[in-house]
C-alpha cells in the first residue's frame, strides 16, 4: 500500500510541475517576413567561425535591448555571456532563428527578453504574446532538457506607456505561466525602471525606448545577483 501512495505522490508532484502549454488566444501569423534580419544572424555566424562560445555559457536571446547592451560581457563578468540578441526582432522571429542564435550553444541557461510584438502594424493580444513565449520556451526544454530559462518582464519605456495596460497584462500572462515550471524563472525589472508611477527618463537614450548606460547599469545589478546563483 505504501509503495503505491509513494507512487502517486510522485505523478501528482511531477503534474502539478507540468508547464501549461495551452494556448490563450488563436495563432498569430505575422505581416513581416521572420528572416527580415538575417544579415545580423550572418554577423552571428562569422563571429562563431572566429571563436566559438564554449558549451554550457548563458545565452542571451531576444531583441534590440540585448543587442545595443554590447558591455553585457563585461558587466556581467565572469558570468560566460553569449549575446546573440537581434534589434528589431520579436518572438516569431526569435523562434525562426532558436537553431541559429540559441541552440547551437548547448546553454546551461537562456534569458529571454523581447518587447516588440504588441507594437508592429498588425494587432497583437497579450495572450498572443505570452503564448509565442510559451512557444520559445517549450522549444528550448524540448532541445536543452537540462537548461535553466530566465524571462525578463516586458520593461516600461516612455515611447510605449499609452500600451501600460497590455504590457502589464502580458507580463502578467508571462509571469503565470513561468510559476507552472519548474525550471523556469522571472525576473520583474519594472522596480529599477520605474520613477514617481513613470518609466525614469533619465535612463533611456533621446528615442525614449532604448537605455543609456545607467538603465544597463541598473539590469545589471538586478541580473547579476540572480544568475550567479546558477553558476
Amino acid at each position: 500500500m505504501k509503495k503505491y501512495l509513494v507512487i502517486l505522490c510522485v505523478i501528482v508532484i511531477s503534474s502539478c510541475h507540468r508547464p501549461n502549454y495551452t494556448a490563450l488566444d488563436k495563432v498569430w501569423e505575422p505581416d513581416y517576413p521572420v528572416d527580415r534580419s538575417e544579415s545580423s544572424i550572418q554577423a552571428f555566424e562569422k563571429k562563431d567561425s572566429e571563436k566559438m562560445p564554449a558549451p554550457g555559457g548563458i545565452v542571451f536571446t531576444g531583441s534590440s535591448t540585448f543587442t545595443k547592451w554590447q558591455s553585457a560581457t563585461e558587466d556581467l563578468a565572469p558570468l560566460p555571456i553569449i549575446n546573440r540578441g537581434f534589434g528589431g526582432s520579436t518572438f516569431p522571429e526569435v523562434i525562426h532563428y532558436a537553431d541559429k542564435t540559441i541552440f547551437k550553444y548547448h546553454p546551461k541557461t537562456v534569458v529571454i527578453y523581447c518587447e516588440n510584438d504588441m507594437f508592429g502594424k498588425k494587432a497583437k493580444s497579450p495572450e498572443q504574446v505570452r503564448d509565442e513565449y510559451v512557444k520559445l520556451t517549450k522549444m528550448i526544454h524540448d532541445h536543452e532538457p537540462k537548461a535553466k530559462i530566465y524571462g525578463i518582464s516586458l520593461k516600461p519605456s516612455p515611447s510605449r506607456w499609452k500600451k501600460k495596460e497590455d504590457v502589464e497584462k502580458a507580463n502578467r500572462l508571462i509571469k503565470d505561466f513561468i510559476k507552472s515550471d519548474r525550471n523556469h524563472k522571472y525576473i520583474n525589472i519594472w522596480p529599477v525602471m520605474i520613477k514617481d508611477g513613470r518609466p525614469d527618463g533619465s535612463i533611456f537614450l533621446s528615442d525614449s525606448l532604448h537605455m543609456n548606460a545607467e538603465g544597463y547599469k541598473r539590469w545589471t545589478s538586478v541580473l547579476k545577483p540572480i544568475l550567479e546563483k546558477d553558476e
